[in-house]
């Protein structure tokens, strides 16, 4: 598909799952803006996208996901740049095996893992909302994850206790509410929310501060040695042609839909859409 006057915001854009996706829109012609921390990881990914993918469309905004003032500050940057925006890609995420607190006040995982999907989505509405045929694609877990999605409103940033395991189903499941209540919230509007699940995708999640043993299931694991460079559900969300037939649903790594929402309590997505505004307002 030709998608060279569209434009792609795509967060996390410089590893994983955000880069795979990057690099399999570019290849449509489209115009593709990364996320980065930092600047010389921004460069490089400009680089090795445009070389894969023969687009030379592709930029990149800096900005600190931890931090609600930057990611408040990216919205403003890009929303200077581009008075359109087809797709937004809600893609970075990361893990932290001990507890951490942004400068903020806000649980590090929570911060960058979902409130800064929340926040830089909702910045972004106006120009989303008033481009045609729209969308807002959010990374979500493995379907077999999904069957019974337990959060505590009353703790959201685990201050009773904290674990890995705790944290990463705390964010995967706050985004899948955050992606059905948004797509709740967009029916009388021409944009869409969808979910999708990514599969394997190559990524930088088993380096760094990983502990031993899971450094050790990532070198063992057939299905992280052959994980593709690419990500074929996002990207197949991120370019479908009429998003709006399926505003709210959710995909797996095969491009299926499946039906989740008789799992996720509406109640509890409205109320956790509150809590965010709450929390993030503060900052």
């Amino acid at each position: 598909m030709e998608l060279k006057d569209r434009t792609y915001l795509i967060t996390g854009g410089t590893s994983g799952v955000g880069k795979a996706i990057a690099t399999g829109i570019a290849k449509t012609g489209a115009n593709v803006v990364i996320v980065s921390r930092t600047t010389s990881n921004g460069q490089q990914t400009v680089r090795e996208i445009s070389e894969k993918s023969a687009n030379r469309k592709i930029s990149f905004l800096t900005a600190d996901l931890s931090l609600m003032k930057s990611v408040g500050q990216l919205s403003t940057e890009f929303k200077q740049q581009y008075n359109q925006l087809h797709g937004l890609v809600n893609a970075a995420g990361a893990w932290y095996f001990k507890k951490e607190m942004t400068s903020e006040g806000i649980d590090k995982s929570f911060a960058i893992n979902y409130l800064s999907h929340f926040v830089l989505t909702n910045n972004l509405l106006d120009i989303i909302e008033t481009t045609d045929d729209a969308r807002i694609v959010t990374v979500a877990g493995a379907p077999r994850f999904m069957k019974k999605p337990k959060i505590d409103l009353n703790d959201l940033q685990l201050t009773k206790s904290y674990s890995w395991l705790k944290a990463t189903n705390l964010a995967m499941f706050a985004r899948v509410y955050f992606g059905l209540e948004l797509a709740d919230r967009l029916q009388n509007t021409s944009a869409s929310s969808m979910l999708f699940h990514p599969g394997f995708v190559k990524s930088n999640l088993g380096k760094g501060a990983t502990p031993w043993w899971l450094k050790l299931m990532f070198l063992l694991s057939s299905d992280v040695r052959n994980a593709p460079d690419t990500c074929e559900s996002g990207v197949y969300v991120a370019t479908k042609e009429n998003a709006k037939s399926t505003n709210g649903k959710f995909f797996d790594e095969k491009n299926n839909i499946i039906e989740l929402q008789n799992k996720f309590e509406k109640s509890i997505g409205k109320e956790l859409w509150l809590l965010s505004e709450q929390l993030s307002s503060k900052r």
